[in-house]
């Protein structure tokens, strides 16, 4: 019973397995790219010779992986990421197999222009070949063998450091834990790099519009949180959106804010999530102490609340309401919409009912 090898197993099946002799004594080298095709030499290639087709197979390699990865990279930037949306909403499945088509035509045309000229190469180096089948012979070629090795040491190394960097925490979590630390410089560097490699992730914008903010660049974290929000996936949250408009409410301006409630709301997608911007609209025009318009939403949003609107809450929109009429010194319309609320009084537990404009930093 023949003992088993599991790394001769691998050599054998790796890029360095690329020659094997003939019982005639023949060279067949194995194709850069296509692994079962082989080039046939009359003669027993000497060693100087077998080292450089290995440099020769080496660089045609390295240049043909890295064609193709830039390849995949021109597909995913300038085609997949500027149609996030696109892609999402329209056909995905039909979408994606397109992609895969391209990214497959482009590997395939890569690699058919490397074989030819690694052909050319051998051709005019080592003369005349004839195309055959490779089948790894099962030699063993010390010098290969232990190169072999070193290589995927270096491979194993590479995953273990990948290992212990995403034990220690992604690189959302390293940027939200230097926010916290007050690092905003650092957690700046951390997402911008982020933003640049995955751009269609909406956490890296959250995460470097709050460290902006707390730098005082206010527009740029206006626009981050602008960015973050276009890209939500979940349309439920709307923190985003909130967090921009606190950056314009604390700058004081009411206007752009309020522009973007009005185009949030009339490009709402369902009515939940118009109630939802007219709500927040509603709070805000409290806070910044225009009583007239906060009555008006707060009035149309009972009106939506009486045709059975189960997000709208009428208890709370009454006791709302009623700290409106009693800013406007209507305290008899307060009442009558306290007690539509269920309460009796203004106690210090209804009066701060509307919440203040506030920034969230959401856990990563």
């Amino acid at each position: 019973m023949s003992n088993f090898n599991f790394f001769k197993m691998l050599y054998n099946n790796s890029p360095m397995d690329f020659y094997c002799y003939t019982p005639d004594n023949k060279t067949i080298i194995k194709s850069v790219n296509e692994t079962s095709l082989g080039y046939e030499f009359d003669v027993k290639l000497k060693t100087i010779e077998l080292d450089r087709i290995w440099r020769y197979i080496r660089i045609h390699k390295r240049i043909s992986a890295v064609l193709i990865f830039l390849a995949f990279i021109g597909v995913l930037y300038g085609l997949v990421f500027p149609n996030f949306w696109h892609f999402v909403n329209n056909n995905p499945i039909l979408n994606c197999v397109g992609v895969l088509l391209i990214i497959i035509l482009l590997h395939f045309i890569i690699t058919i222009v490397s074989t030819k000229i690694f052909e050319r190469v051998l051709k005019s180096n080592f003369g005349e070949f004839r195309k055959t089948r490779f089948k790894s012979s099962g030699l063993i070629d010390s010098e290969y063998y232990h190169l072999f090795k070193f290589e995927l040491t270096k491979v194993m190394v590479v995953l273990l450091c990948v290992g212990l960097f995403i034990s220690v925490g992604s690189p959302l979590k390293l940027a939200h834990k230097y926010i916290i630390e007050g690092k905003y410089n650092d957690a700046i560097k951390i997402t911008s790099v982020g933003s640049i490699a995955f751009p269609i992730l909406p956490e890296w914008y959250s995460l470097r519009a709050y460290a902006k903010f707390s730098l005082k660049d206010y527009a740029g974290a206006i626009k981050d949180y602008d960015k973050a929000y276009k890209l939500e996936t979940d349309l439920s949250d709307s923190t985003d959106f909130d967090n921009k408009i606190y950056v314009k409410y604390y700058t004081n301006d009411y206007e752009g804010a309020l522009v973007d409630f009005d185009n949030a709301i009339s490009n709402a997608i369902s009515d939940y999530e118009k109630d939802a911007f007219l709500w927040d609209k509603a709070q805000f025009l409290y806070n910044i102490n225009d009583y007239d318009n906060a009555l008006m939403v707060y009035s149309e949003l009972l009106s939506r609340a009486d045709g059975d609107r189960i997000f709208l809450l009428k208890d709370r929109l009454y006791l709302e309401r009623a700290q409106i009429y009693q800013k406007l010194g209507q305290d008899d319309l307060a009442k009558e919409d306290l007690l539509n609320a269920g309460a009796f009084d203004m106690s210090e537990s209804i009066i701060n009912s509307i919440p203040k404009q506030v920034l969230i930093l959401e856990e990563i």
